[in-house]
Formats: C-alpha cells, sequence, structure tokens
C-alpha cells in the first residue's frame, strides 16, 4: 500500500508539474500570427504605383497590431510582385493561396490583373479587395461574393473624364489606351459620353504594354491634330507616349487618367509639356479624417501624390473587422472557413447601420464587435458602402492638375447611386 501511495504521489507531482509547464510555455510563447496577403506592382508598368499603395496597407497592419491585433494574435501582411502582368499576377495569387495560406488578399492593382489572379482566389474561397482596379468588367465577374474592391467603377470616371474635356473647351479627342481591361473600360465610357454630349472622338488606338517605342501608334492618335489627346496608360509607357508625341510635332493638350497620376509622370521627361494639363482618378472623398491620414502616413513613409493609398489602408482594415467580427472561432476554422467567414461580415462592417467608426479608433471598433455590437466603418477614402457585386456604391473621381511638375487637386466630383 505504502508503495502505491508513494507511485501515486510521484505521478501526481508529474502532472502538476506537466501541466505547470504547459500553462507556463502557453502564456509565454507567442500565440501563432495571422497572415493576409498582398498582390501590388513592384515591377511592370505600374511599378511607381505599387510602393506608395502598399504603404497604405502597411500602416494599417502596423495601426491593427498596435490596437491589439487579431484577437491578441500579430497581423501579418504577406506581399507578392504581379509584375503588372496577368500570367505573373496569377502565379502570384496562388502562391499566396496555397504556399502562404492566406484566406484574403488585397489587390491587384491592374484590372486585367485582378481579373487573372481571381481565377485563382474564387475556387479556393479567398476574399480579394482591389483598391485600384476600376474597369466595369469587374461589375459583372461571376465571384460568388468573393470579389470587392474599395475605389469606385470607371463607369462613372469615364462620365467625369468626358464632362471634363468638354468643361475645358475640346470639341474633339483622339485616345490611345493600353488594351486590357482597364483601358479598354474607361476609354469606351469616355467614348460613349463624351459623343452624347455633342464632342468627337477622332481616333481609339490600343498600345502593348512594354514596348520599347509607340512610335507608330502615336502617329496614328495624333493624326488629324485633335485638341486634346486622352492618354489612358500606365506611367512607364505612358511617358514613352507623351515624349514620342512631342518629337513627333504634337502641339494640342493632353488628357490623363489615374494610371498617369503620380509624381512619375507629372515630374518625368515629359513635364514642361504636360504643365497644366488636367486628368481625373477614382479618389477619396474629402473626410475630416483624411488629413490626419496624410500627415500619419507622410511621416512614416515618402510622401506622394500616387493614388489608392488609402484605399488600400481601408481595405486592410476591413478585412481585420471582419477577422474580429468572426470571434474567436476564426482561428479554429480552416483557410476555406476563413475565407467564407471573412466574406461573409464585411458587409457587416462596413455598411450601415451599425456604430460608426473610423481612423483613429480601431482599438474601439474592435471592442465594440467582442461585445458583440454592430459597428460602420467610416474610411480614410469616405463612406465604405458595398453593393450586391462587392462594388462601391458610393465614391468620388478626382479632378486634378500638373502645376510646377506636381500634382494638385482641382476639385472632387461625388459620384454613385
Amino acid at each position: 500500500m505504502k508503495k502505491r501511495a508513494l507511485f501515486m504521489l510521484i505521478v501526481l507531482v508529474v502532472v502538476v508539474v506537466a501541466v505547470g509547464v504547459w500553462l507556463t510555455v502557453s502564456i509565454w510563447l507567442p500565440k501563432p500570427s495571422v497572415k493576409i496577403g498582398m498582390l501590388t506592382s513592384l515591377t511592370g508598368a505600374l511599378a511607381p504605383f505599387g510602393p506608395p499603395i502598399q504603404q497604405g496597407a502597411d500602416l494599417a497592419v502596423e495601426q491593427i497590431n498596435e490596437a491589439g491585433g487579431i484577437m491578441g494574435r500579430e497581423l501579418v501582411l504577406i506581399v507578392r510582385d504581379s509584375g503588372t502582368a496577368a500570367a505573373v499576377g496569377r502565379d502570384a495569387a496562388a502562391k499566396l493561396v496555397e504556399i502562404d495560406g492566406v484566406p484574403a488578399l488585397i489587390g491587384a492593382l491592374s484590372s486585367g490583373v485582378t481579373l487573372a489572379s481571381s481565377s485563382v482566389t474564387i475556387p479556393n474561397q479567398v476574399v480579394q479587395i482591389s483598391p485600384a482596379s476600376t474597369s466595369p468588367a469587374i461589375t459583372d465577374l461571376e465571384d460568388n461574393d468573393f470579389l470587392f474592391r474599395t475605389v469606385v467603377s470607371d463607369a462613372f470616371q469615364g462620365v467625369v473624364q468626358a464632362d471634363l474635356a468638354l468643361d475645358l473647351g475640346y470639341k474633339n479627342v483622339s485616345v490611345i489606351y493600353v488594351n486590357n481591361a482597364y483601358g479598354k473600360g474607361l476609354a469606351l465610357v469616355f467614348k460613349k459620353n463624351f459623343e452624347a454630349k455633342g464632342g468627337k472622338v477622332l481616333a481609339m488606338v490600343p498600345y502593348e504594354e512594354g514596348k520599347p517605342s509607340y512610335r507608330s501608334e502615336v502617329e496614328q492618335v495624333i493624326a488629324g491634330n485633335p485638341d486634346a489627346l486622352n492618354v489612358i496608360a500606365y506611367p512607364v509607357d505612358g511617358n514613352k507616349q507623351l515624349v514620342q508625341a512631342i518629337e513627333q510635332g504634337y502641339e494640342g493638350e493632353f488628357l490623363l487618367c489615374d494610371g498617369m497620376k503620380g509624381e512619375a509622370v507629372a515630374a518625368g521627361p515629359a513635364s514642361k509639356f504636360i504643365e497644366g494639363s488636367f486628368g481625373t482618378a477614382a479618389g477619396p472623398l474629402e473626410v475630416s479624417v483624411a488629413e490626419q491620414f496624410t500627415a500619419d502616413f507622410n511621416e512614416r513613409f515618402e510622401p506622394s501624390t500616387v493614388p489608392y493609398n488609402r484605399e488600400a489602408y481601408d481595405a486592410a482594415v476591413l478585412i481585420a473587422l471582419a477577422m474580429r467580427k468572426t470571434g474567436p472561432s476564426f482561428f479554429d476554422m480552416s483557410r476555406a472557413e476563413q475565407g467564407r467567414a471573412i466574406r461573409d461580415n464585411l458587409r457587416a462592417v462596413a455598411n450601415s447601420p451599425g456604430e460608426e467608426v473610423t481612423y483613429g479608433e480601431l482599438e474601439e471598433a474592435f471592442d465594440l464587435l467582442k461585445e458583440g455590437k454592430d459597428v460602420n466603418y467610416q474610411g480614410v477614402s469616405g463612406p465604405i458602402e458595398f453593393d450586391e457585386n462587392g462594388d462601391m456604391s458610393v465614391g468620388a473621381i478626382e479632378i486634378w492638375v500638373i502645376k510646377e511638375g506636381k500634382v494638385v487637386t482641382d476639385r472632387v466630383v461625388k459620384v454613385g447611386m
């Protein structure tokens, strides 16, 4: 009996020590992080856009972690380069899904890459939120509600761009456009609306990305001496086209788009020839928190006039809020289950009703969700209201102008349902 009692005592001590060690380890060892992805353009035609837009998401992730992370776990942003090319972007998306195991990703920038990468994200039930893809073709995609965007469609930008051309007194315009979903979509909306209101489009000339020269396309688009040349392009190729148009004797005006917004063009090789040129961009609404966001962004990163860093910030925050609304069961789910949970909760944290929370109030937002209350996130790009297609139902188009080699906002036009 004494031996048995001693044995039981030893077993009890071992169990107590083991439990104590387990508790100590579980308390002090860091919890597994939560991963989300970003598909951005670090190379290719949109390379000048990639870093500033990524930095918007980086700032969001930093602030989410400062507010406690995802239910106490660190949020990690895994970034992969799309190369601004459909095939490269599709492969990068596959790596984010199959290797990195992310349930949600931000991106891509180019509409063509977003459409290509969605062939990976949709069947794998991964939420995809683009901060910059504006093609109207995205609206009609059969996506099982996994594809969203925090930027308004070019169905709006093309209308505002046509109105701007008419306001500037242009009676006839020629268009050179990147031959992808973004370029074709914006060009067609511009043409339809410009001509419906009395303007004349003399030529519609598509171009392929990455060519060393665009002299043939430029020769076609400036034939007929249009009042203005509408350059629907990305910075790397667009700069070549601007320079070659000047070299070939073009003396008219230039009309630009969101793909040409930023210091890479405004202060680029054709800067002195495009001084005073106007452009449009799907942009943020004017909201009170924008000034503080810009101040924080500029303190943390190099200031930039490239668009869509606010939209990238909002995309990251919305994913985090949707995770928090799911609750602790999120960590017990498979990747596909996590993707479905994020999808199902995105409108709940973005759209009304709910208590409004905005920039600088992430900790409060997390607390409200923990208490089971509804939140209505008001983004740094403006109120976020997703419609049944995952599109923004309300937004803005910025009209900007180049002054002394810099992009300056002229005015903002509110658009939406």
